[in-house]
């Protein structure tokens, strides 16, 4: 029997720890779900079972490759640290955007703030700019505005071709 628990998150929560391993036990022996706990986990108010998190980001081999061509933040040109750069992807994750290099940019800040809150919250001028690129559209196709100043269209292998020029190293 489970023991009542006040829930510290929108996770089922299990007073023990003993609690938690027969629920993910059965959960296991059952297969009832398509994706499974993985184990179980310590959290506020009790013990929850640990699913899996998918991980819809760029590869770090990905992300790599953007951060050596943006080299900054590609609005306004800030150098962003390594551990607080956000990548941007031009054509949203939930309108099928994908992780490839030429839909993705290096903004400074997060979806709310720098940059990256700015092109989140000024959208018209985010299309006019490049900073994102409107459905039925392909990345490859529409150019960039870096820093304000240089129209330049991302490529596959992580290099920018400015407009009517050569590519970049």
């Amino acid at each position: 029997m489970k023991t009542r628990v006040q829930p510290c998150c929108n996770k089922e929560t299990f007073a023990n720890e003993a609690e938690a391993r027969r629920r993910l036990d059965r959960m296991h022996a059952l297969g009832l779900r398509s994706v499974l706990p993985s184990d179980v986990e310590l959290c506020r108010n009790g013990w929850h079972l640990k699913f899996p998190q998918p991980n819809s980001g760029p590869s770090p081999k990905l992300r790599a490759l953007v951060e050596a061509r943006d080299k900054a933040c590609v609005r306004c040109g800030a150098v962003v640290p390594r551990d607080e750069d956000s990548i941007h992807h031009r054509i949203p994750r939930g309108r099928g955007g994908e992780n490839t290099a030429e839909n993705l940019l290096l903004l400074c800040g997060s979806g709310t703030t720098g940059c990256h809150g700015y092109v989140e919250s000024h959208r018209t001028e985010a299309y006019n700019h490049g900073y994102l690129v409107r459905t039925g559209f392909d990345p490859l196709d529409v150019p960039v505005l870096l820093l304000g100043t240089t129209w330049a269209y991302p490529s596959p292998d992580g290099k920018w071709v400015i407009s009517g020029g050569e590519p970049t190293p």
